[in-house]
């Protein structure tokens, strides 16, 4: 393998990972909560916040370091 397969062999797999699970935030029962979701569309809570401003900052920056971790 060269050095030019091997790199983009491993942006390849960046990039599966990166659309496999992402932060979301939904407005439910007076509050908003931070979600991630799976690249099935599955869901499930990581927590609650009052203002829907923190809850995206929250977000963005999971994502945000999701993406670099990859």
């Amino acid at each position: 393998m060269t050095s030019e397969e091997y790199t983009e062999a491993l942006e390849a797999e960046r990039r599966t990972r990166n659309a496999r699970a992402k932060y979301i935030v939904r407005e439910e029962h007076g509050g908003f909560l931070l979600l991630r979701r799976n690249g099935s569309g599955q869901a499930w809570g990581v927590t609650s916040y009052t203002t829907h401003a923190t809850a995206q900052l929250a977000a963005d920056v999971l994502n945000r370091l999701k993406e670099d971790e990859a």
